[in-house]
């Protein structure tokens, strides 16, 4: 959805792009990249894709042009694609080393761990993809089961302090190592976020009853459970809170 997202977005900046190549190729490679850009805001990525590799044939050196076609592959997974346009973005323009922080979630997702870190390594030396490439450290760190996955999560939300799922899963380890008010004050910022993320909820709640503050606790599973009835463990939590203290 990122990766969407961004693409969507990079079309309110086509206009000012276009003064960036020669006037010899506006008419054709901005008219392609432009045509691109509706295709994928109505949902056909295929054909909008067909646009924006004219786009780039037209004109090669539009940095901004091979940028969305690079997003383009990425959203659709088709990833050694979107890699390579990424490549050749980067020894264009180096400063667009922000970049490397999707190539390294590619690597992610493809279960290459190292090259991820690689990547997500070098692009903290720019300021732009700092906080997310903290947090993929981070994600890195914790499925390696290395120690540092805290200090990662941490730096990423004090880069990026709205970056949602970092806050879950730093309050979550948190909590794990028996830190609650560092894991309640991240948890309660994750639910100002998303009210309605019933795992938020659910982390609150067992903080909150790990904390003694049981009729919160209660509170956080009853919510859990009005947005996800099928939840096994807030009922069961739930349940044995009630059988214990009483509804409170």
């Amino acid at each position: 959805m990122r990766v969407l997202a961004a693409v969507l977005a990079a079309a309110l900046f086509v206009v000012a792009w276009a003064g960036d190549i020669g006037y010899g190729q506006v008419d054709s490679a901005v008219v392609r990249l432009e045509t691109g850009l509706r295709f994928v805001a109505l949902g056909w990525a295929r054909e909008g894709q067909e646009h924006l590799q004219q786009a780039v044939r037209l004109a090669p050196g539009w940095t901004e042009a091979r940028v969305l076609l690079a997003l383009s592959h990425h959203a659709q997974g088709q990833w050694e694609q979107a890699l390579a346009q990424y490549e050749a973005v980067l020894e264009r323009d180096p400063d667009l080393g922000a970049l490397r922080v999707l190539m390294g979630d590619i690597y992610f997702a493809q279960g290459r761990l190292d090259e991820a870190a690689q990547e997500y390594s070098a692009a903290l030396a720019h300021a732009d993809g700092a906080g997310w490439a903290y947090y993929g450290l981070g994600r890195v760190q914790q499925v390696k089961g290395e120690d540092g996955a805290v200090d990662m999560y941490a730096a990423a939300v004090s880069h990026a302090p709205d970056l949602l799922d970092a806050r879950i899963r730093l309050g979550r380890l948190l909590r794990a190592s028996g830190r609650l008010e560092e894991a309640l004050e991240h948890l309660q910022y994750a639910q100002r976020l998303n009210s309605r993320l019933p795992e938020v909820r659910l982390e609150l709640g067992i903080v909150y009853e790990l904390l003694g503050r049981i009729a919160e606790a209660e509170h956080e599973y009853r919510m859990v459970i009005q947005l996800d009835p099928a939840n096994d463990e807030a009922l069961l939590r739930l349940g044995t809170l009630e059988a214990a203290h009483g509804d409170t």
